[in-house]
Parts: C-alpha cells; sequence; structure tokens
C-alpha cells in the first residue's frame, strides 16, 4: 500500500493534467451538442433525454475540471505558505501556532491532491455516463438502431482499451513468482498462538 501511495504522488501531477483534457473536452462536446439539440426542440422523447444528460452532464464536468484546477494550482502557488507568510508579515502574535508544520502541511498537500483525485474520477465516470446517455439518446432520435450500435462501440472500445492495459503489463518474473508462492504458503500454515 506505501508503493501505491508513492506511485499515487509521483503521477498525480500527470493526472492533472489527463483529468484537464478529459473534462476540457467534454465540456466541449457536450456544449456542441447542446446548442445543435437546443434548435431541434422538443420534437421526441429521445431528444429531451438526450438535451437532459448533456445539461446534467456539463456542470459536472466544469465542476470536475474546477476541483482539478484549483487543487493543482493550490499546490503549484503554495498557498498555505502563502497564507501563513501573509498572516506573519500583517503581525498576527503567534501566527505559526495556528498552522501545522511543514511536514504537516506537505502531508496535507498530498492528501488534499488524493481527494481531489478520487473525487475528479467519480466526477468524470458520471460525466461520460452522462455524455454516453445523451449520445445514444440523439442518435436514436434518427433511428434506433444508430443509438445501439453507437451504445456497443463505446462499450467495445472501453472494453479494447482494458484489454491494451491488461495484455501490456510486464509477465511475472521467477523471482515474483516464488516470492508468491512462498506468501499463499505461509498464509496456509495454521498459525501457532501463544502457550501452543
Amino acid at each position: 500500500m506505501r508503493a501505491d501511495a508513492i506511485l499515487l504522488e509521483r503521477t498525480t501531477p500527470w493526472l492533472f493534467e489527463v483529468g484537464t483534457w478529459v473534462f476540457g473536452g467534454l465540456i466541449a462536446f457536450n456544449i456542441l451538442l447542446i446548442s445543435a439539440l437546443l434548435t431541434v426542440g422538443p420534437k421526441d422523447t429521445a431528444i429531451l433525454v438526450a438535451i437532459a444528460a448533456f445539461a446534467c452532464a456539463l456542470p459536472l464536468t466544469v465542476a470536475g475540471m474546477c476541483v482539478l484546477r484549483l487543487v493543482k494550482d493550490m499546490k503549484e502557488v503554495g498557498l498555505d505558505d502563502l497564507t501563513l507568510q501573509a498572516f506573519k508579515d500583517a503581525g498576527y502574535p503567534d501566527a505559526e501556532a495556528y498552522f501545522p508544520d511543514p511536514q504537516e502541511r506537505k502531508a496535507q498537500q498530498s492528501k488534499r491532491s488524493i481527494v481531489a483525485l478520487w473525487y475528479t474520477l467519480g466526477i468524470a465516470l458520471l460525466g461520460i455516463a452522462l455524455t454516453v446517455t445523451g449520445l445514444v439518446a440523439a442518435l436514436w432520435y434518427m433511428a434506433w438502431w444508430i443509438g445501439v450500435v453507437a451504445l456497443m462501440v463505446a462499450l467495445a472500445s472501453t472494453g479494447l482499451v482494458a484489454a491494451v492495459f491488461v495484455h501490456t503489463q510486464p509477465s511475472e518474473s521467477a523471482a515474483e513468482k516464488e516470492v508468491k508462492r512462498r506468501y499463499r504458503d505461509a498464509q496456509r500454515r495454521p498459525r501457532q498462538g501463544p502457550g501452543r
């Protein structure tokens, strides 16, 4: 778990950049399709569903983008340190007593980044689901089978991306297999309590 935490901390800047691109793309896509569908008007249930889905996805994706940017900018600017310095410069007595020590501030920044990434992942998944729903509904308006085909291709594409990640993982080395075997053997052995 410690290794996962270190890996997440080191990849956080990249994850923030990828998240920004994902949210930016969703925002542009939603705005484009909402504007096109508004000209059609409420002619059909499929159009109403599409507009409702896009209208719900848009504020979610904007919120996700804001969270990513704010947390990233707070870290880059060093807002916690700037705030402490501002209180010191204003002559606030014992300003440091109201702020955590530098090590704890760094831990709080790391926690803030991780929490923001988890929240934005949830926001992104919901935004993507709403966007796909809106797209399928809009295509359903043209012909029901186009919506079904688009949904199947979207699911297949997701499966293909997952397959790429699964198949590009390195194979287990002999040393890794041995470590796992020893771990399984240790788990199978009955535990000897005190006095046995």
